[in-house]
């Protein structure tokens, strides 16, 4: 799922709805939880227009709503999002969800990880992390990943990438690497470009608990608009 795609899943407001056939469910009293089937079959979708933060609505609400949606309706919602061969890596949605919901809130506890990560301004893996003191407006920014040999090849890593000062999560989704090597990278531009700051990049494993294995933290002072 991206970033656009969970905030669909959390948001409380709704720009336009599609409803997909209503299936009972029963609670442990054997009674239909109507409220449980209405709130699964919801798939909000969001225009571009509009920032959204992690301010917009609480864990606490985003949690209850991944606790109230049957196994059916969340196993759907992560199919519907996913190439099947992606989808079928998370043994168990519910749990790959608990933990996006968990890591979308988690602030960067800056813990030591098996892995590496830095940034630059090219795909080639930097000895250092470029200096991003001054970059342009709308300049490609590359995370590199370094496993080490550590982690478990895969061709597919999960990551998170945020604004500190906004609270803003700019990349929240699975990302397509090289499985057969350490050093892979995943390459943004934010939509309405960068803006002075601090950013993190957090990678994880891509599986039900969203291991994390790397991470970086840097700042921008200065955005240069060439426009």
């Amino acid at each position: 799922m991206s970033k656009q795609q969970m905030d669909a899943v959390l948001v409380g407001q709704t720009t336009s709805q599609e409803t997909q056939p209503v299936q009972t469910i029963n609670d442990s009293s054997g009674q239909i939880n109507k409220e449980a089937v209405i709130q699964s079959q919801q798939i909000i979708k969001r225009g571009d227009s509009g920032k959204l933060t992690t301010n917009d609505y609480s864990k606490q609400q985003a949690k209850q709503l991944i606790d109230n949606m049957p196994d059916y309706a969340l196993e759907q919602y992560v199919n519907k999002f996913m190439a099947a061969d992606a989808s079928d890596v998370i043994q168990n949605k519910r749990r790959f969800a608990e933990r996006a919901v968990e890591e979308l809130y988690n602030e960067n506890d800056n813990q030591k990880l098996v892995g590496n990560a830095k940034v630059s301004f090219d795909y080639f893996m930097p000895e250092v992390s470029a200096n991003t003191n001054q970059v342009t407006k709308f300049a490609k920014i590359y995370a590199h990943l370094d496993t080490r040999g550590e982690i478990p090849t895969d061709k597919y890593v999960f990551v998170k990438w945020i604004n500190n000062q906004t609270g803003q999560v700019l990349l929240f989704e699975k990302k397509n690497i090289s499985a057969n090597s350490d050093h892979n990278w995943v390459s943004f531009i934010p939509t309405e470009g960068w803006q002075a700051g601090s950013y993190d990049v957090r990678f994880y494993q891509f599986n039900s608990e969203l291991q994390p294995i790397a991470q970086t933290t840097y700042n921008i002072y200065e955005v240069v608009d060439l426009n």
